[in-house]
């Protein structure tokens, strides 16, 4: 689309070497924008902007999560537009007293990238467990090793449904602190589950797991988004998830997919009872879940609204 690149090292908000680098690039570059990813981006680009009177250029603050205490005072004072991935961050930006324009761009997918990547092969001994468990339905979950994933939560549903009769593999995709993988793995083996459960670690590009996955879940008890929920009604592979923060964006309740309460083990049990009792429907939705997000959420639609903002005076 014809947009430069160049690259700088933001470091904090008053490293004088890096403000200086970027008035640099400002003076030669001449930018329309610049999308800034944290908080120490934005405060020095706004300092820069300070001596840059001769080359105004719009501030845009893209932000992807929520920390604990929100903070706004950059974002008030610096910037001139604030982009989210949904609408329920756009909602406490503004309870929090953002008074700078929030505007949801939820992130683009190269679609067509993602379906080449999925050609990949999984690494050896994934694909070795799941020879071992062949027949069996994969569910997967993938994303970070955090508390707030619900790792936990899943392996106790899961125990319920093998301890029902239910067969099934659950392959966690995904990294995190020594010490949380070594407790989730002590918990899967105390539970007599080390057959049903493969913590596989980091698998990139991740696509090649949708085309072996049975069931998408994603137990969060907080999620600005849901990227992979996303990439999983790509190849039309049915989800369930938390129906909290971002996700209701992402995935439409009983039309694109399953949200369910977060933490709410009723409700996921009868779910995932539900699909195994009755996949049909559930790949029904997921057929249409991937004409809806190569719908939305196409890259190139992402990049010209961001393009517009840039533009905006």
């Amino acid at each position: 689309m014809g947009i430069d690149i160049t690259f700088a090292l933001f470091r904090n908000s008053l490293h004088i070497p890096t403000a200086w680098r970027l008035l640099g690039i400002v003076h030669g570059f001449q930018p329309n924008a610049i999308v800034c990813h944290s908080g120490h981006d934005s405060n020095i680009v706004g300092l820069v902007r300070l001596f840059t009177w001769k080359h105004p250029f719009r501030i845009i603050r893209q932000k992807t999560y929520l920390t604990r205490k929100t903070k706004v005072f950059s974002i008030n004072h610096f910037c001139d537009e604030v982009i989210v991935p949904g609408t329920s961050m756009k909602t406490h930006l503004e309870q929090e007293g953002c008074r700078t324009r929030v505007t949801v761009v939820p992130p683009g997918f190269d679609f067509q990238k993602l379906y080449v990547d999925s050609r990949n092969s999984l690494p050896p001994n994934v694909l070795s467990w799941l020879a071992s468990r062949r027949g069996c339905p994969v569910i997967a979950q993938v994303g970070m090793l955090r508390p707030e994933k619900g790792h936990e939560f899943m392996l106790n549903l899961l125990f319920h449904l093998k301890m029902n009769g239910r067969q099934f593999c659950w392959l966690i995709v995904g990294s995190g602190t020594p010490e949380l993988r070594e407790h989730l793995q002590y918990q899967i083996d105390s539970m007599g589950m080390h057959d049903d459960v493969f913590i596989a670690d980091n698998v990139f590009p991740a696509a090649p797991v949708y085309r072996v996955a049975s069931l998408v879940v994603l137990p969060s008890e907080n999620e600005s988004f849901g990227m992979v929920l996303a990439e999983a009604s790509a190849f039309s592979v049915p989800v369930l998830a938390s129906q909290i923060g971002g996700i209701p964006d992402v995935i439409q309740n009983n039309q694109t997919g399953t949200l369910l309460p977060a933490g709410n083990k009723h409700a996921w049990m009868c779910a995932l009872n539900d699909f195994f009792n009755d996949p049909g429907r559930f790949y029904q939705m997921a057929r249409q879940a991937k004409q809806d997000i190569e719908e939305r959420f196409d890259i190139n639609k992402t990049a010209l609204k961001i393009l517009t903002l840039a533009k905006h005076k």
